[in-house]
Order: C-alpha cells, then sequence, then structure tokens
C-alpha cells in the first residue's frame, strides 16, 4: 500500500513538472521587455508635387530625433503621410502631420510618438523646405591678416593713409622707404609680401607727392595733397604696375570757384569699366566736395564744387553702387548716405543702426544677397571706435533705398560678419574698403573677398565662400 502511495507522488510530481514547461513556452514574461516602443525605420511616403516621392528618414535615438533630407517645396506640407517599422505589438499614434509653414519659414518640428499599451516613447521628427540658400558663409572665413600683430612695416607714424584692393594686386600709396607700391594678392595669401615699386618719374609737387591712391579696372591712380589753394592737385596714372605714370590732371584749386582749401586727404574713384565715372575729394574743413569726370581711363575734365557736410571731417568718402547711377557717401560724423552723384542725399540712414565713424561704405551684392560694408575710422585719441571692417546684410528691399529704410526699421542691426584692425586713435585715420567678386568655370560667383585698411592699423583680406544648404 505505501509502494503504491509513493509511485502516485512521483507520477503526480512529473505531471506537475511536465505541465509547468508547457505552460513557460507562452508566458508573455519569456520576452525581455514585452511592450517595446522603439522606432526602428521611419519614411515619408508622399514628398514632392504629385504626392509620390517617398523619402526615408534617419533616427538619431540617442536624441530622440528624426531628421529627414529637404523636401519640394510643392509637397504638401498639411498632410505629410508617414510609415514606420517599430518594435512588435507597437505602432504610430498618427501617421499623418500637419508641418504647414509660413513663406518665410524653412523648418518645422513634431511630435512622433510610439505606442505599445500604456507605454509610449516619443521622438522629435523635423521636416525642412529645399530652398536654395544665397550669400556668403560668413561663418567660414579666411582671414589674410596684416594688420594688429601682424602689421604691414609701411603701416607706421602716419606713412600710410591710403591702400586699395582689386582682387588682383592691393595698392600701398606709403611715404614710407617702399614708397608707392603693389603687393600682388596671391603672394599675401601665400604670406610672402613682396613689393612691387612703381616708377615714379615725374612725381613731384604738392604738400606731399603722393598721399592717397586708388585701382580701377587694373589702371592705377595716386593723387597728391593739395595743403592749400597754391598747392597743385595731381592725379598721376599707370596703365599697368610696370608702366612710367602719366600726370592726367594738374588743378590749380585757385581757379575753381567756391573751391575749399585742401585737397587730397581723401580721394574716391568710382570708375565703371568702360572708363567712365568720376573722381571725389572731400576738403580738409568739410565744407567741400571737388568731383571731377573720367572718361576713357584717364581724361580728366569739368571740375564741380559740390556741397558737403560739417560733420564729414577731412576723412569722407563717396562710392558709386555698381551696377547703378547711385552713390553711398560717409564721414566720420554722417551716418551712411545714399546719393546721387552730385551728392544730393536720398535717405540717410540712422546712425545709431551700425558702428560710428563707419566711412568707406560699399553696397555690393554677392550671390543673389546685398550687403553694406564701412570701416571704423577711430578718429583722435578720445575716440571710442575701433578700427574694425564690418557688413551688414540689406538684401530685403526692391531697391536700395527700400533696403536701407527695412535694415533701419528691423529689430536686428547686427553685422553679419566683422573684424578688427585694431590699432589706436590718430589724427588722420584715412580708412578704405574694398570687394572683389571671384567667379567659377560658369560665369557664377564662387567667392568673396572683401578688404579693410587704415593709418597705422595695417590691413587685412578676408575670403568667404557661397552658402550651402546644411543637411546636418
Amino acid at each position: 500500500m505505501m509502494y503504491k502511495l509513493t509511485r502516485n507522488i512521483v507520477f503526480m510530481t512529473a505531471l506537475l513538472g511536465l505541465g509547468l514547461t508547457s505552460c513557460g513556452d507562452y508566458y508573455p514574461g519569456s520576452k525581455e521587455e514585452p511592450y517595446d516602443t522603439d522606432l526602428k525605420t521611419v519614411k515619408i511616403t508622399n514628398a514632392g508635387a504629385d504626392g509620390t516621392t517617398v523619402v526615408s528618414g534617419t533616427i538619431d535615438e540617442a536624441n530622440k530625433m528624426i531628421n529627414f533630407p529637404r523636401l519640394d517645396v510643392a509637397s504638401n506640407f498639411s498632410a505629410i503621410k508617414v510609415d514606420a517599422e517599430v518594435s512588435e505589438g507597437a505602432q504610430l499614434q498618427q501617421s499623418s502631420f500637419d508641418f504647414s509653414m509660413a513663406d518665410d519659414e524653412v523648418e518645422k518640428t513634431l511630435i512622433l510618438r510610439v505606442i505599445s499599451h500604456k507605454r509610449y516613447k516619443d521622438y522629435f521628427i523635423k521636416v525642412r523646405k529645399n530652398i536654395p540658400v544665397y550669400g556668403a558663409d560668413f561663418t567660414k572665413s579666411t582671414v589674410y591678416n596684416y594688420s594688429g600683430d601682424h602689421i604691414y612695416a609701411d603701416f607706421t607714424s602716419l606713412l600710410t593713409r591710403s591702400a586699395s584692393f582689386d582682387g588682383n594686386y592691393v595698392l600701398i600709396v606709403s611715404r614710407a622707404a617702399n614708397k608707392p607700391h603693389l603687393l600682388k594678392v596671391s603672394d599675401l595669401i601665400a604670406g610672402t609680401p613682396n613689393p612691387i615699386p612703381l616708377d615714379l618719374t615725374g612725381v613731384s609737387g604738392g604738400t606731399y607727392s603722393y598721399n592717397q591712391g586708388a585701382l580701377a579696372n587694373g589702371h592705377i591712380y595716386i593723387a597728391t595733397l593739395s595743403g592749400s589753394k597754391a598747392s597743385p592737385l595731381k592725379i598721376y596714372y599707370w596703365d599697368t604696375p610696370n608702366a612710367v605714370p602719366e600726370t592726367i590732371a594738374n588743378i590749380n584749386v585757385a581757379n575753381i570757384p567756391n573751391s575749399g582749401n585742401r585737397y587730397g586727404d581723401n580721394m574716391s574713384v568710382s570708375i565703371d569699366k568702360n572708363g567712365n565715372g568720376y573722381i571725389f575729394f572731400g576738403d580738409n574743413a568739410s565744407t567741400s566736395i571737388l568731383r571731377l569726370s573720367v572718361t576713357n581711363h584717364k581724361t580728366i575734365d569739368n571740375p564741380v564744387v559740390l556741397p558737403s557736410n560739417a560733420n564729414a571731417t577731412a576723412f569722407m568718402n563717396i562710392n558709386c553702387i555698381e551696377g547703378t547711377s547711385q552713390y553711398v557717401w560717409s564721414g566720420v560724423r554722417i551716418p551712411v548716405t545714399l546719393t546721387d552723384e552730385s551728392a544730393n542725399v536720398k535717405y540717410a540712414m540712422n546712425a545709431a543702426n551700425i558702428s560710428s565713424e563707419a566711412i568707406d561704405p560699399r553696397i555690393f551684392t554677392f550671390n543673389n544677397e546685398r550687403y553694406l560694408m564701412v570701416c571704423t575710422a577711430g578718429l583722435g585719441s578720445a575716440s571710442k571706435a575701433t578700427p574694425t571692417i564690418y557688413v551688414y546684410n540689406i538684401t530685403r528691399g526692391n531697391t536700395i533705398e527700400d533696403a536701407l529704410k527695412i535694415f533701419d526699421n528691423s529689430d536686428n542691426h547686427n553685422p553679419v560678419y566683422s573684424f578688427a584692425l585694431g590699432g589706436f586713435g590718430n589724427s588722420a585715420p584715412s580708412a578704405q574698403t574694398g570687394y572683389y567678386v571671384e567667379k567659377d568655370a560658369n560665369g557664377k560667383d564662387s567667392k568673396l573677398y572683401i578688404f579693410g585698411a587704415r593709418s597705422d592699423s595695417g590691413f587685412a583680406i578676408c575670403s568667404f565662400p557661397i552658402k550651402q544648404q546644411d543637411d546636418n
């Protein structure tokens, strides 16, 4: 009897063991995570104008971020459809999203939720328009610096008060040992400046025989300083770097009605590719502007005295805006001002909206964006304006006047780029600017170069590539 009882107990224990093993094969707890909410793959299924383009996204699991390549602007952003592979038993809370954006918006981020029973996991899902980008990428500057601690030797003791840049050369109008000379931009980029002296045969007269200069279409212009009406104002011209100079102007200022007493502290050369335009000199007392007409690059005639502004000081410039008949003028204490060729004011900017003492203003276009460039002067020992190159984006606006007004009325007056030349206030802070647009094999803008120089501060060339879309 005891034998039968023992045998039954063993038999029942064996059956119970089999039953437990069998039930274990189907118990949900055998999974490590029975309600996973992972996102494995994701795609948009209705991109493009016709709504049939499929675009796969990338999943950054650590940051819970989903990124897609930029979508065609013709896509139906108000009903973006999403398909995804998720953990077994999980699903998307929704598969259609409204990514509607205003015209000036380029991206939008929403929440994509993966749910399983009462558990869920959220991801950020970002959609961006494929809108072309324009202008220069000012975050990727390359600077060839001959200022500050790397100052070019001739920029000392106010012996160099003028420099100019045309993309191929830098002109240094120096009264130091090197005298007026050129520097190849390619040498400056390589860090090996090699002065190319200008022939100075016949260059004489004036309070200084050479004080201001400019490059225009590969030609070289240098002017004397006419310190009084008895001192001649001369302009010398070099057709090429190796040419013998020609005297293309020898002006007795006393013979010009209403002229000022001293010209040559500043010089603005605006000559188009056909060799026609104007050369402007603001007088030292800022009572007048002397304008000279230029034809065929070197025929100078028709001197005209224009009204100035007492706040211009001896350091002012007026430059033609390329491709237009408009000019942009400023002095140490007058704001950037839009004018015509006779210095008639069309619009004066609010001086508080850009850096003080902004002179030699230039407005130009690069890769379909419009910019205003200036260099601050630093006039006198009390000046707080550190000599600096500034670039402002003034793209918005159908006209240049509209653009300046829009900039003035905006909430953002920050420059898109600045580079400090350094140096201290001095009595003759003649500052210069310049720019050059490099083209690619198809004639499209590919690289922007800007230039700034200032007496006793030196000069710098800054280059920038075109802006590219960033898909990161």
